[in-house]
């Protein structure tokens, strides 16, 4: 924004705020409709933001907790639209919550019209019912809750003008924590929290990834504490970033001392719901029958919670922290979310005494760990590991083979004992532990015809991709994925035969079997025969068209890549040579090692005898990203790999016919 606009918009704000009574009550009031109108047009268009599509010119928060941790807060936003996307994206405003513990109201909502009037939405268009994707499950759970708000007429030059109301009761007894984002996908020229509690709990606070303002007041036996941010850039989007709430500058706060009294906390919640009544301890007996390993009795009680308990995967914005219910009415109900799920395997692994906890978890992003918050998204199961660590285990995803997980690796966790735990960061998970494994094994003919038979198969994230594809395109549309993975070869190639496993058997790992025939694959150039290798094309390997495609289109990146785990691939081919030839060249090996990147290529020739038959040539790729998140200096690696493995790819085997 211009330095002119940017003086009068912060003077404009700064008579708004004046204009009102005091700053409780501020939240509970709409700005007056002249200055509303001219904030609009003090906030300018395209030419001020030429890359945003809505501009916040106002986002305030206001919260007052009291000794039990219970709280009520106010939210006021004022958005201007200047572009199509950010008309469509703030046409409506949606908020879940769980009534068991808080509610949520809109107290105002408005369109500031670019004519100077404005659409005050009627209460026909604030609705409040069961989220969708709850009814897209056909799950009836009357206290998950959402509220919505649809702004008429929305054009572009508008604006738009709410006030939310929530009210909670404390997810921790005696206990407030919370994190105020000051950033977002579009920019905010003012942010504001204020947040007001009882001396006798103080706040520690932080903010991350920027600066704000920091007033501290008192206000008899209370503190009074407010943040302040201006000129807040936006956020840029980028394919398969990091999720914003990791990048944007954000305030968190705590009156928490340690993550040792989080995790008695949290223990102390789920023990309580940890009964094994009868029908619980019938289920143990009847599917742990005949089984005489401990291990084989963890892999039943993990399958047959991911094939009998549906995952409610649906965020309230309560955290890991959300109570669960007890382990018996999950297993009535046959559903829950992550902590009912996890809550009725701690139950059943203690029916063969195997010892297990809570873990609080975030698989989107990397956790802040700088002050104890109850801000986790996920909880899954911890077991006793060898060493004295423990070993992960996350009853939510149906289509897992593993039964430990392999994203874990790295991420910071909270597991919840009696005695109460640090975070702790889980030990590394190599990318060979989620890697494909990828055979082929061809003949070529001495018309020049090829003939290959293919073995994909996999472990850990790896494993769970190809069964996720397998579920959910069903035999008949894999099976045309395969015929697309050989004309991908050479055009004309023919699939000979197809066979994939069943999807829904977890004790068999995903096994792809194909098998090919191309016509005329080699190009005669007497004496010489050329001809690339059927398995460096890549063609076999199912995420190269993304890892090597789309992922690394950006000259660089700004922010990290959000890849979620380690991968890798091992691909090894034989190709066995017609007779009467010898290799005459082979394409360049890679061999390519950096940060977390690496990729070798290698190229064989094993000459006539030596293999009790004709000469054949063995291939080698193996490639690994050895993190969760690839930074941006670790992309650039990635885009040199994929460089190199493309110039590799393109080398072509020459043979030469031996004379005589």
């Amino acid at each position: 924004m211009r330095e002119h606009a940017r003086i009068s918009l912060g003077l404009l704000l700064a008579v708004a705020v004046a204009a009102l009574p005091t700053l409780a009550q501020a939240v509970l009031e709409p700005l007056e409709l002249s200055a509303a109108v001219s904030l609009a047009n003090e906030l300018g268009g395209l030419e001020e933001y030429p890359d945003a599509n809505s501009v916040t010119g106002l986002d305030r928060t206001h919260v007052e907790f009291d000794e039990t941790g219970a709280y009520e807060q106010y939210n006021h936003t004022f958005v201007k639209v200047l572009t199509e996307e950010g008309r469509d994206g703030n046409g409506s405003v949606s908020l879940t919550y769980h009534r068991r513990y808080g509610s949520v109201e809109i107290v105002m909502a408005r369109v500031i019209k670019a004519d100077g009037t404005e659409t005050v939405v009627g209460e026909d268009l604030i609705t409040e019912g069961t989220p969708p994707e709850i009814s897209a499950m056909n799950i009836f759970e009357a206290d998950f809750r959402e509220i919505s708000v649809v702004f008429p007429g929305l054009e572009i030059g508008d604006a738009i003008e709410y006030i939310v109301h929530q009210s909670y009761e404390p997810l921790i007894n005696n206990g407030f924590n919370g994190i105020y984002f000051l950033q977002y996908v579009e920019p905010i020229v003012e942010s504001s929290v204020t947040i007001v509690g009882p001396s006798s709990l103080p706040l520690v606070h932080v903010v991350k990834n920027g600066e704000a303002e920091y007033k501290e007041t008192t206000d008899g036996d209370r503190t009074v504490y407010t943040w302040t941010a201006r000129g807040m850039p936006k956020i840029e989007r980028e394919l398969v970033m990091a999720p914003p709430r990791q990048i944007a500058a954000r305030l968190i706060v705590s009156t928490m001392p340690t993550w040792e009294e989080m995790s008695r906390y949290v223990w102390k919640m789920v023990d309580e719901k940890c009964v094994a009544e009868d029908s619980i301890k019938d289920l143990v007996a009847e599917i742990t029958d005949g089984l005489t390993s401990t291990e084989d009795k963890i892999r039943a009680i993990h399958y047959w919670i991911l094939e009998n308990v549906r995952y409610l995967g649906i965020a309230m914005d309560r955290g890991a922290f959300l109570e669960p219910h007890f382990a018996a009415y999950t297993l009535e109900k046959e559903y829950g979310i992550c902590r009912d799920k996890a809550t009725l395997m701690i139950t059943m692994l203690s029916e063969i005494g195997v010892p297990s906890w809570m873990v609080a978890i975030n698989p989107s992003h990397r956790m802040d760990t700088e002050i104890p918050t109850i801000y986790f998204e996920h909880g899954i199961v911890a077991i006793e590991g060898p060493d004295g660590g423990y070993l992960y285990i996350d009853p939510t995803i149906e289509e897992a083979r593993e039964v430990y997980a392999g994203y874990v690796g790295d991420r910071y966790l909270l597991v919840a004992t009696e005695e109460g735990k640090d975070i702790r960061q889980a030990a590394h998970v190599p990318a060979t532990a989620n890697s494909g494994d990828i055979t082929d094994r061809a003949v070529l003919a001495d018309d020049g015809s090829i003939h290959g038979d293919v073995t994909i198969t996999g472990n850990g994230f790896y494993e769970l991709i190809l069964r996720t594809v397998n579920k959910n395109m069903g035999p008949q549309q894999f099976e045309m994925t395969a015929e697309q993975m050989v004309q991908n070869i050479y055009p004309g190639a023919e699939l000979r035969s197809f066979s994939v496993t069943d999807a829904d058997d977890l004790y068999e790992p995903t096994t792809i079997e194909l098998s090919y025939h191309i016509d005329d694959y080699a190009l005669d150039a007497e004496p010489y025969t050329l001809f690339r290798l059927p398995a460096a094309t890549g063609s076999f390997e199912l995420l190269s068209g993304f890892l090597f495609g789309r992922m690394v289109g950006l000259p660089e990146r700004k922010y990290p890549v959000a890849l979620g785990v380690t991968l890798g691939v091992d691909e090894k081919a034989e190709v066995a040579l017609p007779d009467g030839f010898v290799v005459e060249n082979l394409p360049d090996a890679v061999d390519f090692e950096a940060g977390a990147i690496s990729l070798s290529m290698t190229y064989e020739y094993v000459p006539p005898g030596s293999n009790d038959g004709n000469g054949l040539i063995r291939y080698n790729r193996k490639f690994g990203i050895d993190t969760f998140e690839i930074s941006p200096e670790d992309y650039l690696n990635l885009k040199e790999a994929v460089r190199l493995a493309a110039r590799s790819e393109k080398g072509e085997v020459i043979l030469k016919r031996e004379e005589g």
